[in-house]
């Protein structure tokens, strides 16, 4: 047995020093944890990113059988699955096909083929419904039970998105009366139009599940295919040909969100003039310490020219105050972004995993 003797000359007043791992650190005090890698130079945030760096992400479409269109989107540790279903929506007779392709309509007497999911008539942010879920075991955040207001709230975002950035073009979910007279209003030929069931199934949540699940949206509509479908004069109803089949078409300049995570820092005499920082594409740890969310929404398309990109929206979801030097920073990373996500998808399309 031995006994443990201190040192000549050790100071017996003084306890040693309280020491800390780093996951107890992290759960004691996570937004502390956070400040002291963003306070270093250069600025390391936990998951070893620097603070405009975003997380790898793949693209692979076409992955489910039974859907028109499909797209599995993971960036880091956040998978989603989106999946497209088209359903006919038929034009009821006295029904103004315009108010279709209004944003400001009211309801008609045409109802969507599956009422308990699309309600009365539609304008024509009604043809495209986007649907968010949580899947059980996707995060430990969120336990088992019916979906919460988290999934309604990404529902409603990603529903914004679609109708604010007329993703689709209206064109190719139109069905016309091929046999109607040529001296009719082209508006009255117009017999009904596909609605789209867009699905998204989370199975993976690390933060930021905006950006992948628009991304995976944008990817599985672009890879659908409806079938061909045209009025029948005689029997006076809508007929899909099976063997036949064409494309959603999309908006030329194709829109990317991207989003930052606004982190306080603490205030010292190296840090004067910085109160906050701005972290590309969070994850959920950084997401629950930030004091603001900003998401830019940027277009992206190939023309004469060469790659052309260029910032839609800005959205600021905070009080905190952010300089321009910053958004325009952020501007720039999200550019750069949907040209890499534009790049990603149209290799993806000519060659599909």
């Amino acid at each position: 047995m031995s006994i443990l003797t201190p040192q000549a000359g050790a100071d017996d007043s003084q306890p040693p020093p309280l020491t800390f791992s780093t996951s107890l650190f992290r759960q004691i005090s996570p937004a502390l944890y956070l400040q002291r890698h963003l306070v270093h130079s250069p600025p390391t945030r936990p998951n070893g990113r620097s603070p405009s760096q975003c997380r790898d992400f793949t693209l692979t479409t076409n992955s489910l059988s039974h859907a028109h269109g499909s797209a599995v989107v993971r960036a880091g540790d956040t998978a989603v699955v989106c999946g497209i279903r088209g359903e006919i929506l038929t034009v009821a007779p006295g029904d103004d096909p315009s108010r279709f392709e209004s944003y400001h309509s009211f309801p008609t007497s045409a109802t969507h083929a599956c009422g308990a999911r699309g309600a009365g008539g539609a304008s024509w942010g009604g043809l495209i419904i986007p649907n968010v879920e949580l899947s059980t075991g996707c995060s430990k955040k969120y336990p088992l039970g019916p979906p919460g207001g988290l999934a309604q709230t990404f529902s409603d975002q990603l529903h914004e998105l679609i109708n604010v950035t007329k993703l689709v073009s209206l064109d190719s979910l139109r069905i016309y009366d091929s046999d109607s007279d040529s001296s009719l209003p082209p508006t009255m030929k117009i017999k009904g139009y596909w609605s789209l069931y867009v699905d998204v199934l989370c199975i993976s949540l690390d933060g930021n599940i905006l950006d992948a699940a628009w991304y995976a949206i944008v990817a599985a509509i672009k890879s659908s295919r409806l079938p061909l479908a045209s009025w029948n004069q005689a029997e006076e109803r809508i007929f899909c040909h099976e063997s036949l089949s064409h494309p959603i078409s999309l908006r030329q300049s194709l829109p990317f969100t991207t989003t930052f995570a606004l982190i306080p820092l603490p205030r010292s005499e190296d840090h004067r003039n910085e109160t906050a920082i701005l972290l590309n594409d969070p994850d959920s740890y950084e997401e629950d310490e930030a004091c603001e969310i900003l998401t830019i929404l940027s277009t992206a398309e190939f023309g004469l020219a060469g790659l052309r990109t260029r910032v839609e929206k800005i959205e600021k979801r905070g009080g905190w105050k952010v300089g321009l030097a910053q958004i325009e920073s952020c501007a720039h990373l999200a550019a750069s972004k949907a040209a890499r996500y534009l790049h990603s998808l149209t290799h993806d399309q000519l060659t599909p995993m």
